[in-house]
């Protein structure tokens, strides 16, 4: 497979166009549609208001400074129908949403469709793998603060937007560099680690305590710091996810919960997690398996106990 601009049959997919597939579908789309030598394409799966809007004015990308920047792909739309074969695939919905996506994506991807889960939580790549049966899936995390707007417009709360991506193991002569190089024409930052599931999981260390937490004790992630019960549940939790990794040989930084309460610590005191600003919406689908349910079964998968988990568990209400 090759992604670069000489070869007219390159086709790109966002799946999922909120704060973070919006930024990073907005950025490809404005370096390869709004050139017109590029004879790539690309395509966003969005659906509702938010849809409508991208069809109808392009989608609308507010920098954390700077003007906005209006970016069209070649094909917006809620029908995978609409799709070629894809070459690159970015799947940017949220964990419940991801084994449905993927078998809906099955018929367009091949055995060179390169595959990069930008989503919370562990294990993502194994769930594509499942669905999809084929692939190159590429284990990564994202680091962004992005969130839609309104409908048509996805607005950066910072500057941070980085990717990391690491190797498939069932995919091993996959050439790395053509990724590097295509995010590098983007103007995205990306980074590749031979050992990706460090990064995974030491971004899961934080905010799975974080997310449910904050949901069931109605307090922000600063809030969190304030008070000795809620910070001894999260070391807690941290615990439990770090001997989970460990039964799984990956050995997070001995700094990893630290790090974590630096994070908490430091954070806006008004921020709160998706998960709880999803709870507090009412909304009937959030990430309680991603940040919770997960941990309980993989803690009786790898024979760890999770009772700070399963404790915190039993208080939130959906």
């Amino acid at each position: 497979m090759n992604l670069d601009r000489s070869e007219a049959a390159n086709h790109i997919c966002i799946a999922g166009l909120g704060g973070v597939g919006g930024y990073f579908g907005g950025m490809i789309a404005l370096n390869i549609t709004g050139n017109y030598k590029d004879k790539r394409d690309v395509s966003f799966i969005a659906r509702g208001a938010h849809l409508e809007a991208v069809k109808k004015n392009g989608l609308v990308l507010k920098p954390w400074t700077g003007d906005p920047l209006t970016c069209y792909p070649n094909v917006a739309t809620d029908k995978i129908s609409d799709l070629p074969y894809l070459n690159l695939i970015i799947a940017a919905v949220k964990g419940y949403d991801l084994e449905e996506l993927m078998k809906s994506l099955k018929e367009k991807i091949t055995d060179e469709t390169v595959i990069i889960p930008l989503l919370n939580g562990v294990g993502n790549e194994e769930k594509i793998r499942k669905a999809s049966g084929r692939g190159i899936i590429l284990p990564s995390c994202v680091y962004i603060a992005s969130k839609i707007e309104e409908p048509g417009v996805v607005a950066m709360m910072g500057d941070m937007a980085r990717i990391v991506s690491g190797p498939d193991l069932e995919n091993p002569d996959y050439d790395k560099e053509e990724i590097i190089a295509f995010f590098k024409k983007m103007g995205i930052k990306f980074t590749w680690d031979e050992n990706p599931q460090v990064p995974i999981w030491k971004k899961f260390i934080f905010i799975a305590p974080a997310a449910l937490i904050t949901a069931a004790n109605n307090v922000t992630i600063n809030g969190i710091t304030a008070d000795d019960e809620l910070k001894k549940d999260f070391y807690g939790m941290m615990a439990e996810i770090r001997s989970i990794a460990e039964k799984k040989n990956i050995i997070l930084p001995p700094d990893s919960e630290e790090n974590s309460y630096k994070i908490a610590l430091n954070i806006d005191k008004a921020a709160k997690t998706s998960f709880q600003l999803d709870l507090e919406r009412g909304k009937k689908k959030t990430e309680i398996d991603t940040f919770g349910y997960s941990i309980v079964r993989m803690g009786k998968e790898t024979g760890v106990a999770t009772p700070v988990t399963e404790k915190i568990l039993k208080t939130i209400k959906l």
